[in-house]
């Protein structure tokens, strides 16, 4: 079949989507699809540089300014664009990854024009939590023109049993795909060791934005003081947030357990992730947590809260689901300090299994493909699908 995945930016500022959409994207032109990823090329973000590659996977991506980005009529570009990918296509369909933005009004004209099926996935941002930022501005938009797109979308890809849920709680009676994301599975042999360390490391790698709860992180150690433990702090920065957590850090005088190394690229996330012993992701939201595969399958125990659908850590012992609260932070970093290293190699080991089981690309692709099939062939529902 024909399919275009559209998304924002595939900047890797804009965190997950900018590597799940390409990496799924590449798994479904593998099992013979011709696939297109459709994004904006935004000023001041750099694109993605190595992006997986198929002969049947293709990327467009059009120049707009950050000025002019919410504004659709100034960009008649994207609108000719789609135009041009779908007209006189048969068995295509539009998968449209976030909401909000004013392409995504784009999309569906066209699509009811040419009686295309859009599946939106919703990436959390309905997600409670994420409603609280922009509260009035989002529900302006939600009564003026979101809750109409996404009615009109012939399936809604959730990516937990919590954002399904959420979905229906807000009146969308859509059948519902609920699929994780995916992540790739790394050969660690090939990836490079980074220099030996004297202490053990707690890594956090993740935008630095306020939902991500790093100033829990920050309490939780001030109460701890891990005597052998240093914290490692990677990514990108969003809006300057970082000057709040490194004022938290100098004024109770943490400087001896933090290092902020700011962006890595896609290459050397992998040797951080090897290298630590611990991943830390205390956010209060997550619709997925890409991140925590990634940790998961480079063998790494994790440490994540209940706002993430992560309850397999606890299934497959090979990490700890909390709630995100300080005092149930400090209560599990003092126990998964202490654990011994043997201990963690394992747990280490079952989250590798974990991931090959049920998050690897192919895997998910695969599920993908059997809705798309349902959506268009008419093929049996698959049981991902909640009607």
């Amino acid at each position: 079949m024909r399919i275009i995945q559209t998304t924002t930016s595939l900047a890797p500022e804009y965190g997950g989507p900018a590597r799940s959409v390409p990496a799924l994207s590449v798994e479904l032109a593998k099992l013979g699809n011709r696939v297109t990823v459709l994004s904006l090329n935004l000023n001041g973000f750099s694109q993605a540089k190595d992006l997986p590659v198929h002969s049947e996977l293709d990327y467009v991506s059009l120049p707009v300014s950050l000025q002019v980005k919410m504004r659709p009529l100034l960009i008649p570009s994207y609108e000719r664009t789609m135009l041009s990918l779908v007209r006189d296509e048969k068995d295509l369909l539009i998968h449209d990854n976030g909401i909000w933005l004013p392409y995504s009004g784009i999309i569906h004209r066209i699509a009811s024009r040419y009686n295309l099926p859009v599946i939106t996935s919703t990436r959390g941002m309905l997600e409670p939590w994420a409603m609280k930022f922009g509260k009035y501005r989002k529900l302006a938009a939600w009564i003026l023109f979101q809750r109409r797109r996404l009615a009109r979308s012939a399936v809604l890809h959730a990516t937990s049993r919590e954002e399904a849920k959420h979905l229906r709680d807000l009146g969308l009676s859509n059948p519902v795909a609920v699929l994780p994301n995916g992540t790739a599975v790394p050969d660690l042999s090939t990836v490079p060791d980074l220099e030996p360390k004297e202490e053990k490391t707690l890594l956090f790698l993740s935008r630095i934005h306020p939902k991500k709860g790093l100033l829990n992180l920050v309490r939780a150690i001030e109460i701890l003081q891990p005597f052998g433990w240093r914290v490692i702090i990677a990514g990108y920065d969003e809006g300057g947030y970082w000057d709040l957590i490194k004022k938290r850090i100098q004024q109770s005088n943490l400087e001896r357990f933090f290092d902020y190394i700011g962006p890595i690229s896609d290459q050397e996330k992998w040797s951080w992730y090897k290298q630590a012993d611990l991943f830390i992701l205390p956010s209060f939201s997550e619709n997925f947590g890409l991140v925590v595969a990634e940790a998961l399958a480079s063998k790494t125990p994790v440490i994540t809260t209940r706002g993430t659908p992560w309850k397999d850590l606890i299934d497959y012992n090979c990490g700890w689901w909390i709630e995100p609260e300080i005092p149930d932070l400090v209560d599990c970093l003092q126990q998964a300090f202490m654990v011994e290293s043997r201990v963690l190699k394992q747990m280490g080991e079952n989250g590798r299994r974990l991931v090959e089981e049920k998050y690897s690309w192919s895997v998910i692709a695969a599920r993908l493909d059997a809705v798309y099939d349902w959506v268009l062939k008419d093929f049996p529902r698959p049981p991902e699908v909640i009607i």
